[in-house]
């Protein structure tokens, strides 16, 4: 009998509480500042309707009306003026990057969740309102870094087992050009280079005199990463060597793979071209078509700027040296 007469007092008592409710929206005493926005841990304000919400996942479900509390340790709770039967409360937009979570309901009585979503997002926020079920929040997933990659590039083949080993790969430009004040770009991409070094080297028309990078400044082919650009300044270098060289008048453009200065290496050792390019004067080979190289090993000169070895006893001293060209590449 005390049980019932306690379940009445607080049945009449709710009664109560939600006509004194509805007086006060009818008679627009309430406050509509209480119904602005909610600022959500690492995103934009969710916008709070009749229904509390809460920001974070720790929140307990906001009950008769008030809003969600979080949780120790957990995001800020949510704020917010209480619920009505068959009110949903709203979120706009909540979170980093995403829009908000949607409102769970039960019998009318709305649950709203914060969702931080998009890439590398967290899990969101999540509360309930009278009676409703709390909705769960979702996770992102990480941003990957770009890729780089190459469409179109010549494929230099050279089995390394010897100090003495080298090979040459050349472009001969239809008319020779003064490289005085020229420096080589090269793009290039090893895939198996355990030992030895790449450079370019340019030879003059006529007698052919070879100025190549000085020994200190070549590149290890097993320091290489992915793809990377080695850049040669030939107007600043000097001929060490004493070939008389005429900058002036360059004929061709080389590349050298050469064994030294290590002790083993890769067999074959590959290397992918992209593009070799010059400054001052300004010249492009990106060598994105198939007649771009020219596959027949050949001591005269490819016409048509075409890549080509150089298999003069001279110009390379490894066998089973090849060079072609690949439409898709690392």
């Amino acid at each position: 009998m005390k049980l019932k007469q306690q379940a009445a007092q607080r049945t009449a008592k709710l009664a109560v509480a939600s006509l004194v409710l509805l007086v006060s929206l009818h008679c627009n005493v309430y406050d509509s500042s209480l119904l602005g926005t909610l600022e959500s841990s690492g995103g934009t304000g969710a916008r709070v309707s009749h229904a509390g919400a809460s920001g974070s996942t720790g929140g307990r479900n906001a009950a008769a009306g008030s809003a969600g509390e979080p949780e120790p340790g957990s995001g800020s709770a949510g704020a917010g003026f209480g619920g009505l039967l068959g009110m949903a409360g709203e979120v706009d937009t909540g979170g980093a990057d995403a829009n908000g979570g949607s409102a769970g309901n039960e019998e009318g009585m709305a649950g709203v969740a914060g969702v931080l979503g998009g890439s590398g997002g967290a899990v969101g926020g999540s509360a309930g309102a009278v009676g409703g079920r709390a909705g769960s929040g979702g996770s992102g997933g990480s941003a990957g870094a770009p890729v780089q990659t190459a469409t179109g590039c010549a494929k230099l083949s050279v089995p390394l087992d010897a100090t003495t080993d080298k090979a040459h790969f050349v472009i001969t430009l239809t008319s020779a050009a003064d490289f005085s004040g020229a420096t080589i770009s090269m793009r290039v991409y090893v895939q198996a280079g355990q030992g030895g070094t790449i450079f370019n080297y340019v030879q003059d028309s006529g007698t052919f005199h070879f100025l190549g990078m000085a020994e200190g400044k070549r590149p290890l082919l097993a320091s290489s990463s992915g793809w990377s650009t080695i850049s040669w300044n030939v107007g600043a270098e000097p001929d060490a060597a004493g070939t008389g060289i005429v900058k002036t008048s360059i004929k061709n453009i080389g590349i050298e793979i050469n064994a030294q200065p290590s002790a083993t290496w890769s067999n074959p050792t590959i290397v992918y071209v992209d593009s070799i390019s010059v400054a001052t004067p300004t010249l492009s080979f990106t060598l994105d078509a198939a007649a771009s190289v020219y596959t027949t090993p050949t001591t005269s000169s490819a016409s048509g700027q075409a890549m080509w070895l150089n298999s003069g006893t001279s110009d390379t001293t490894a066998t089973n040296v090849s060079v072609s060209w690949q439409a898709t590449c690392p």
